[in-house]
């Protein structure tokens, strides 16, 4: 190997009693950073369901899961959709049964989850340009909960892959109300809107 390497410089914390943690921020601002909101698969475990698992199988998994939403993939690994945690705990189970003629116990994953094709997808370079105030006015605009993340892959420069996503109801927890009161109010009551479903 005829690369050079250069070791980082490294601290002496002998004599640090205590070292504070870094916590994610928890409330934000409207013009701070988009990327805060991102639930980056790059950096966290990835939550997948399997597209055949039985809808009732999911719901065990989901009450465990310390996530509100899983991505379901097929055998092969690929993406096929998002599955969120009130996909099976609502109405939705009983009325694709319905609709189906058959029975609640045969419903799979794939029958109940948001496919890829019917969710908005971003792009991470434009994430990370963007502002919390740009995702408000991006989610005013699909009136979908989630928005999908893609990002390049670095080894197939034409291929994109799901980096992660990025979830109304977060967004609404943790925005600041505090600053810019009158103006944010409206933003926040249409991003209650679009989260219950009201476009």
């Amino acid at each position: 190997m005829n690369s050079a390497f250069t070791a980082l410089p490294v601290r002496d914390l002998a004599r640090t009693g205590a070292l504070p943690t870094a916590r994610p921020l928890s409330q934000i601002g409207s013009e701070d950073s988009a990327v805060h909101l991102l639930t980056d698969f790059a950096e966290q475990k990835l939550s997948v369901l399997n597209s055949d698992m039985s809808v009732s199988e999911a719901r065990l998994w989901m009450k465990l899961a310390d996530t509100s939403f899983k991505v379901v993939e097929n055998q092969a690994g690929d993406c096929l959709g998002i599955l969120a945690i009130e996909d099976v705990n609502g109405e939705k189970p009983m009325s694709v049964a319905n609709r189906q003629g058959g029975a609640l116990k045969d419903l799979r994953v794939r029958d109940i989850m948001r496919p890829v094709s019917d969710l908005p997808a971003i792009h991470y370079r434009d994430l990370r340009a963007a502002t919390v105030g740009d995702l408000v006015s991006t989610f005013r605009e699909v009136h979908e909960e989630y928005l999908l993340v893609l990002d390049d892959d670095r080894h197939q420069p034409s291929r994109s892959y799901l980096r992660g996503l990025v979830c109304a109801r977060e967004l609404l927890q943790r925005l600041d109300l505090a600053i810019d009161l009158e103006h944010r109010a409206t933003k926040f009551y249409e991003i209650v809107h679009v989260v219950n479903g009201g476009f």
